[in-house]
């Protein structure tokens, strides 16, 4: 495989070191940290990496006090896909929930990655420290979960559906093909969905459980598909049916599409956009 990158990763001694070092070292060490391409890591994995730390290195402006929540999670997403150990990865998962928002964006970066089914448990853990987004370690019983919140059988029952089928394809080994397909195959649901009922299907429907569903399915379908169901998504949060951080990240990844830069700083890799431009942008969306 061609090196897109002729550096050298340095995270096997700094994760040597003491609780109290990694703590003070960990940034500086990201900022400064050199790339090398490991066995079985492709040259899409590298690139992706690769932009994930220049994101982060734009972000702080190398300074580890400009740390966010999101530069933690592209931070864990490069190791993740360098195949670097996994201490690293959890050491950034742990630094992110420690951050403003940090608990939020894990929880609603869950499936957007296949990191959460590498790291599954050690990640549900994370989510059950930020309290109020703990997950269910029990076994869900979907029909209980309906009775119990008065949902729409049907509806719920087939955004869960669609939920796992989404998962199947995003986990390592997968081919481009199969995982397109499969976006396809989804959204055709998602559209009939909205045909028959006009409206986005969210927390009033199906719970909070399947509330991001809908969105989950857009988000990973073409651009077109995104910008055609935007103003569903943005109505959507106005009537508090979903959160704002889904439209916020699907804003970002039409934004960096159409324009090369993003609003709201979701998407590792692509630069945000000047700030009359985000202000503009943010006021006209009214999501801040």
């Amino acid at each position: 495989m061609q090196l897109i990158s002729k550096f050298t990763l340095l995270f096997i001694p700094l994760l040597c070191l003491s609780q109290t070092e990694e703590m003070s070292d960990f940034e500086s060490e990201v900022l400064s940290m050199d790339i090398v391409q490991r066995e079985k890591v492709t040259d899409y994995d590298i690139a992706l990496a690769k932009a994930s730390l220049e994101s982060t290195q734009r972000a702080t402006k190398g300074k580890v006090e400009n740390f966010n929540a999101l530069d933690y999670w592209n931070i864990a997403i490069a190791l993740y896909r360098l195949k670097e150990s996994e201490e690293g990865i959890i050491l950034a998962l742990k630094k992110m929930i420690q951050q403003e928002k940090g608990c939020e964006w894990l929880d609603e970066l869950k499936y957007d990655s296949s990191l959460y089914l590498h790291l599954q448990e050690t990640y549900d853990d994370l989510l059950e420290e930020c309290g109020p987004l703990n997950v269910q370690k029990n076994s869900f019983d979907i029909k209980t979960y309906i009775t119990q919140n008065n949902l729409d059988k049907d509806l719920t029952q087939l955004m869960a559906e669609l939920e796992i089928k989404d998962q199947s394809v995003r986990i390592p080994g997968v081919s481009d093909e199969k995982l397109i397909e499969v976006s396809h195959q989804n959204i055709k649901v998602i559209d009939s969905i909205y045909q028959n009922h006009n409206k986005y299907i969210g927390r009033s429907v199906v719970g909070g459980k399947f509330a991001s569903v809908m969105w989950l399915m857009i988000q990973h379908s073409d651009i077109e598909t995104m910008k055609r169901y935007l103003p569903v998504i943005l109505d959507a949060v106005k009537k508090e049916e979903l959160k704002p951080t889904p439209a916020r990240m699907l804003v970002d990844r039409i934004y960096g599409v159409e324009y090369g830069y993003q609003i709201y700083g979701s998407q590792p890799g692509v630069k945000i956009a000047p700030e009359n431009i985000r202000q503009e942008t943010m006021d006209k969306l009214g999501i801040h």
